[in-house]
């Protein structure tokens, strides 16, 4: 039997050593988990008509259950995001959540009106926001930091790829087998991956120690994932004074209050105009007289431009400074935004602003993901990602009714797209002023963390 050496900073070894198979098992698995968040609101969205017909019911109605899948989700990543940091775990929340969206997705074909429609669509939101904290906060833990950018920003992009693969199923499925199959498919793939990631995914080494003080389950993961190294005892990097609060406090103290703020009002922003965008640009360039077809192609360019600028992101961001890229993304959104209006009428060139405005602000979004899962400690991540998360739903539920009012009060197209290119500049500011709260913070904190020792029993 080999001799177990005298301790292993696990930390350390995730964050510089080299990227071992188990690690990337665990990410590609991860992955798979994210393309669940973009099919399922492909899937709905497909069978939207045919479920609301065989309910009785009018297809406006369909706008309440969108608007309660997104009420859920808020719920699911603001309540259970600090239950992954400081009870349950992050692997737990992951699989659990997983779980009962599987069973959401397949008890929705067996509804039998409205309120039992929303009942289910608000339990797999509230499913679907819980998990996606937990799974970037594992991802961030168990990616060697060289790596982490391009792999956070691909697993982003997944979430609209997630959404075409969906598309693709239904077009299978639906005309042969009926809209139920549908959702039956994708639930029962949804338990499947539930199961996988059970098997795959390890807890979070970091939360075994702090919060529960597993020392052998935290052993025995590190001996996994590190079959290199002849581990006896294993450490942890010392994140401070903050890691004794509750999570949500921890947010507000040990100098956060001002970074958590300001991130809380960029993603406000940001889901604003990736919703607005989404619900209401082809609506608009009907409405300015193009052909239908113009808005099915606007809305195709922004899920290929949107995936592309997301994937695009991490390896620009680990090769450029994150500010000054994210800062040159979101010029590129205004000035697409602002150039629509000058192409309205043109079929080819007004898709082509709709590819620039969702490349600038998707990658621009990814960025900001980066910054808060790479400044909040690993004790509070999950929680701060959660509530950012869930606060930045706002955004993305308010600025579809705004734009509705606007278009209720007489203004045209044009003048709508050009009023979506301002709250970019806010996001903008918000984001400088965050780059030197954290340059501020980096130059008055010690080089190194100490590693906490943590024995084998």
């Amino acid at each position: 039997m080999p001799k177990r050496e005298a301790s292993v900073n696990f930390t350390a070894e995730m964050r510089d050593g080299p990227f071992r198979p188990r690690q990337a098992l665990a990410i590609a698995v991860l992955g798979l988990l994210i393309l669940f968040d973009g099919m399922d609101t492909q899937m709905l969205g497909l069978v939207a008509h045919d479920l609301m017909r065989d309910l009785g019911l009018p297809l406006a109605r369909f706008g309440l259950i969108f608007s309660i899948g997104l009420l859920g989700g808020v719920i699911g990543a603001m309540v259970m995001s600090p239950l992954a940091d400081r009870v349950l775990g992050r692997k737990a929340i992951t699989v659990g959540a997983m779980t009962v969206a599987g069973i959401a997705t397949l008890a929705t074909p067996l509804v039998g009106n409205l309120p039992e429609l929303i009942a289910v669509r608000l339990l797999a939101g509230m499913s679907l926001g819980a998990v996606i904290p937990s799974i970037f906060t594992l991802v961030s833990e168990y990616s060697p930091q060289r790596y982490t950018r391009p792999i956070t920003a691909g697993l982003v992009a997944f979430m609209p790829l997630g959404s075409f693969i969906g598309g693709v199923i239904g077009r299978a499925v639906v005309p042969a087998f009926g809209w139920q199959a549908l959702l039956y498919v994708g639930g029962v793939l949804t338990l499947g991956l539930a199961l996988l990631a059970a098997l795959a995914v390890p807890e979070s080494v970091q939360f075994l120690l702090r919060v529960k003080r597993d020392v052998p389950r935290a052993l025995a993961i590190a001996r996994r994932l590190l079959p290199d190294r002849p581990i006896a005892t294993v450490t942890i990097d010392d994140e401070g004074a903050g890691e004794g609060k509750q999570p949500i406090v921890a947010l507000f103290v040990d100098g956060f209050w001002k970074f958590t703020l300001l991130i809380w009002g960029a993603y406000v922003i940001n889901q604003a105009i990736i919703y607005f965008v989404l619900s209401w640009t082809p609506a608009l360039l009907a409405r300015s007289g193009m052909a239908t077809t113009a808005g099915m192609d606007a809305a195709a360019t922004f899920g290929i431009g949107g995936a592309l600028g997301t994937a695009a992101q991490g390896w620009l961001a680990s090769r450029f400074n994150i500010y000054r890229l994210m800062l040159i993304e979101m010029a590129l959104y205004m000035a697409a935004m602002l150039a629509l209006p000058l192409l309205l009428g043109d079929a080819l060139l007004a898709p082509a602003a709709v590819f620039f405005i969702a490349f600038g602000i998707c990658a621009y979004q990814s960025g900001y993901i980066l910054i808060l899962v790479e400044t909040y400690p690993n004790h509070i991540r999950t929680t701060g990602f959660g509530w950012a998360f869930g606060i930045g739903r706002i955004g993305a539920t308010s600025a579809p009714v705004i734009a509705g009012a606007l278009v209720a009060a007489g203004w045209s197209a044009g003048q709508i797209f050009v009023a979506a290119a301002l709250p970019g500049a806010l996001s903008a500011l918000a984001l400088m002023i965050i780059a030197m709260l954290l340059r501020a913070r980096s130059a008055s904190e010690p080089a190194a963390p100490a590693a906490r020792p943590v024995p084998a029993r």
